[in-house]
This record gives C-alpha cells, sequence and structure tokens, in this order.
C-alpha cells in the first residue's frame, strides 16, 4: 500500500514539475482514482505555467442539433449511424428554441 502511495505521489510530482510521463505512468494515475491529489497536482502546473494571481475560464456551449454521425470515433458513446431508429435530427423550430433558452439563460 504505501509503496503504490509513495509511487503515486512521485508520479504527481514529476508530472507537476513539467516531466513527461510514460503511457504506463499516466495510466497508474488513471488507475489511483485520487481525485484530490490530482486535482492537486494539476493546481501546481497551473500555477507554474501562469503565476499570476488570477484565472479566466472559456463558457462553451454546443447544441447537439443530431446524434447521426459516419466518423466513428473510438471515444464517442453519443453517435449513432445513418439511418440507425436511434438518430435525430431536430428541426429548425426546436434548434431555434434552444438557442433561445441559452441566450436567456446566460
Amino acid at each position: 500500500m504505501w509503496t503504490l502511495v509513495s509511487t503515486i505521489a512521485k508520479l504527481l510530482d514529476k508530472g507537476a514539475a513539467g516531466e513527461r510521463l510514460t503511457p504506463e505512468e499516466g495510466l497508474a494515475l488513471l488507475e489511483s482514482a485520487d481525485l484530490a491529489a490530482l486535482g492537486w497536482a494539476a493546481d501546481r502546473t497551473t500555477r507554474r505555467l501562469h503565476p499570476e494571481n488570477y484565472r479566466t475560464y472559456n463558457i462553451d456551449r454546443n447544441i447537439n442539433y443530431t446524434n447521426v454521425c459516419s466518423a466513428v470515433c473510438d471515444f464517442c458513446a453519443f453517435y449513432r449511424k445513418p439511418k440507425s431508429p436511434e438518430g435525430y435530427v431536430l428541426d429548425r423550430q426546436e434548434l431555434l428554441q434552444k438557442i433561445q433558452e441559452r441566450c436567456k439563460a446566460e
């Protein structure tokens, strides 16, 4: 247990210092499931790269007008193949309604 903890701590320190992690090291961090420690390392990295005392954020809003896609990306669980019975394309009125809702929310 302690060996695992010290190994994870070393990997977090390595990453936060800007050193490259191997795919195996990245997987070890992912499998450690220590969200607080990962957040701490991410904060250290951010502060190293951007020492200013402020942060900015970009709010990105996407309206998915369809879930039909032919790209077949390995990471997407959202898409449906063309002609799938689960596929949809929003009609123009429904799309405009979603845009108006988005504008009111901000």
